[in-house]
C-alpha cells in the first residue's frame, strides 16, 4: 500500500523500554543519572544453562514473570509505554523489527521444562524464527503497512529504525512503530564466552584495559511518523564490511564512512553528542574510536559521547533501539549520561567518553551501531 511520499520531517513522537536499568524509560534515565549498572548474576533466566566457571554478569531486565511469558510481555510493555506517550492516530501503522533471536527464547523454556520429565528430550528450535515479535507487535497495535524484521546481529534494530524513515518518505506507511528486541540465551551466551569475548568483571568500554562485553536484554520501541515531534529522524547510512568475517575494519575507515554518510543524508556536519556503540571488546571499540577520531579530525577532541552498555549490557539486536530510546529520554530530562567503566584512556585511540553527566545541548545526536559481521549503522537525530 502506498499513501503518499513525504519530503518534510519524521517525528518522533514517543518511545518505551524495558532494560537491566528496570520496567520503564524514566526508572531507567534515573539510573543513568545517578551512574548505577544493572549488571549483575541472572535471577529471572531460569533457562540460561549454568557456565561451568561460575555465574556470569548479566544485564537481566529485573522483574518477576512466567518462564512462558516473560518474552512477549516484556514486548508488550515496551509498546504499551511508547504507544501511550505518542498521540492518538488513526493513519496506517507499519512495523519494523530488530532481533537477532526473537521469541527464540521460548524454545530454550520449552527444552527446560521438558528435561524436568526426560533428560533427553530434544530442542525444538527450528520450530521458532525472528519474524514471531514483528508479528506480535503488529497484532497488538492493529499494524495495516509493512510488517518488516531485520535481523543483523548487533545493529538489527539500528537498522529497522533507517528503514522506517525510508518507508515513511516512501509512503508505504504514516507511522512506525520501531522495536528492538533480544532476551538472554544459553545460545548467545556460551557463544560469546566461546568466542573469549565475555569480561568476567563489569565491562569497560573504550578504556585502555577493557577485556570484553556483558550480554544483556531488554526492549525498546520507538512511535515514528510524518511530522513534527520530540525529536526529528534526519537521516542515516549503512554498510556491511567485508574486510573481515566478523568485524569491521579496526583503522576505523568504514566507522568513519558510515557516520559521514549519515551526516551527509541528513544535511549537517555539525555533531552535539554521540551515542556510541563502545561494546567493551577490544577490536570493536577501536575501530569505532578512530572512526570518530578521523570524523572529527582529531582524537583529542569529539563531541560528547559515551557508551551505554557498561550500564545495560549488550543487547544486542535490541541495542540501536533501546539505546537510542534512553538516549533520547536523557536528552529530555536534561542531561548526556556518562560511560560506565572508564577510567583509562587508550592510546591508540585518543578519544575520551563522558566519565560524569553533563547538561544537553541541543542539536544534532549521531547514534552508532558497529556489529558482529562487519554490519554498521549511524543515524542523526535532530532536536524537535
Amino acid at each position: 500500500m502506498r499513501i503518499r511520499a513525504v519530503s518534510g520531517e519524521l517525528g518522533i513522537v514517543g518511545w518505551g523500554s524495558v532494560s537491566a536499568l528496570g520496567v520503564g524509560t524514566a526508572v531507567a534515565v534515573q539510573a543513568l543519572r545517578e551512574g548505577r549498572r544493572g549488571l549483575a548474576t541472572p535471577r529471572h533466566s531460569v533457562h540460561l544453562v549454568p557456565t561451568t566457571d561460575g555465574d556470569p554478569l548479566v544485564g537481566e531486565v529485573p522483574v518477576e514473570l512466567g518462564p512462558f511469558q516473560r518474552a512477549r510481555q516484556l514486548v508488550r510493555m515496551a509498546v504499551d509505554e511508547a504507544l501511550a506517550m505518542a498521540p492518538a492516530f488513526m493513519g496506517v501503522t507499519g512495523v519494523f523489527c530488530g532481533t537477532t533471536g526473537g521469541f527464540f527464547v521460548d524454545g530454550e523454556v520449552e527444552l527446560w521444562e521438558a528435561r524436568k520429565s526426560d533428560p533427553t528430550a530434544l530442542p525444538t528450535f527450528g520450530q521458532r524464527g525472528p519474524g514471531e515479535v514483528a508479528e506480535a507487535v503488529a497484532e497488538q497495535v492493529g499494524a495495516a503497512g509493512p510488517v518488516l524484521t531485520y535481523s543483523m546481529a548487533c545493529t538489527s534494530s539500528a537498522a529497522a529504525l533507517a528503514a522506517a524513515g525510508d518507508h515513511l518518505r516512501a509512503g508505504t506507511c504514516e507511522r512506525a512503530i520501531v522495536v528492538g528486541f533480544d532476551l538472554l540465551s544459553s545460545l548467545t551466551l556460551h557463544g560469546f564466552r566461546g568466542l573469549m569475548l565475555v569480561d568476567p568483571a563489569p565491562c569497560r568500554p573504550f578504556d585502555a584495559t577493557r577485556a570484553g562485553l556483558q550480554l544483556g536484554e531488554g526492549c525498546g520501541v520507538l512511535v515514528v511518523q510524518k511530522g513534527p515531534g520530540r525529536f526529528l529522524l534526519r537521516g542515516a547510512d549503512n554498510c556491511l564490511d567485508t574486510a573481515h568475517l566478523t568485524a569491521s575494519s579496526s583503522d576505523g575507515s568504514t566507522a568513519a564512512r558510515v557516520m559521514m554518510g549519515a551526516m551527509k543524508r541528513s544535511g549537517t556536519n555539525q555533531i552535539d553528542t554521540v551515542k556510541a556503540h563502545g561494546t567493551g571488546t577490544r577490536d570493536n571499540d577501536q575501530a569505532e574510536g578512530r572512526g570518530l577520531a578521523s570524523v572529527f579530525q582529531r582524537a583529542d577532541w569529539v563531541p560528547a559521547f559515551a557508551s551505554l552498555k557498561g550500564a545495560l549490557g549488550h543487547t544486542l539486536g535490541a541495542a540501536g533501539a533501546l539505546e537510542t530510546v534512553l538516549w533520547l529520554a536523557c536528552l529530555e530530562a536534561g542531561f548526556v549520561p556518562a560511560s560506565a567503566g572508564f577510567s583509562e584512556i587508550d592510546p591508540e585511540m585518543g578519544v575520551r567518553p563522558l566519565t560524569e553527566p553533563i547538561p544537553a545541548p541541543r542539536g544534532h545526536h549521531l547514534f552508532n551501531a558497529f556489529g558482529f559481521g562487519g554490519s554498521c549503522v549511524s543515524l542523526v537525530i535532530s532536536d524537535g
